[in-house]
């Protein structure tokens, strides 16, 4: 249960990868939040996944820039299916229908950290036998090289708490470590 409500917790940072508020608050920015919301929700509840995979759909058919993003929540989602259901050949066919999913939309935008943040906090925790825990260092990595460069479209508190996982989830080389502790410190000073 502990680890689920991490995970739960690293959802909600997820949710700091939005783009930066522009002066006008779109409709897609409220069916993002809308999405974003039902996915937190269906870590816990079952009959929310179905409406959050819905509406990612809906956003990405909208949206071709959000398609990567948007495909790999439905495919989160789609491997959250495997926690609901009995029989372990249903676990097995929904996790890897999922991680696929993850794949195929991390492969569409590489660079989109909040798409990163859900394909490698997802590998992060899956069992080991799923061997997903080099993608979880990679995608975490990629995180951590992308950030100095885009930490300023994101929100500055969250971007540290981000900053605080990776440090502590993930092999850094010290130089790494260094850099991103110095723009935590910049973002947010004691």
């Amino acid at each position: 249960m502990g680890k689920l409500l991490r995970l739960v917790s690293v959802y909600l940072i997820a949710s700091a990868f939005c783009s930066a508020p522009s002066a006008q608050a779109t409709e897609l920015d409220s069916l993002l939040a809308q999405a974003r919301l039902l996915f937190y929700v269906s870590v816990e509840k079952q009959e929310h996944i179905d409406p959050a995979i819905a509406l990612f759909k809906k956003i990405g058919e909208r949206d071709g820039a959000l398609r990567g993003r948007t495909m790999t929540y439905i495919g989160a989602l789609t491997a959250l299916r495997a926690k609901h259901v009995l029989w372990p050949q249903e676990k097995w066919r929904a996790a890897n229908e999922g991680l696929k999913l993850m794949d195929e939309g991390l492969a569409l935008a590489p660079q989109d950290v909040e798409a990163l943040f859900v394909h490698g906090t997802t590998c992060y925790y899956l069992p080991i036998f799923f061997g997903r825990s080099d993608d979880a260092q990679r995608d975490l990595r990629e995180i951590a090289r992308l950030l100095p460069l885009q930490h300023q479209n994101y929100d500055p508190k969250l971007v540290a708490n981000v900053i605080d996982f990776i440090v502590e989830h993930i092999r850094l080389k010290q130089h790494e470590k260094s850099a991103l502790l110095a723009l935590k410190q910049k973002l947010v000073p004691k």
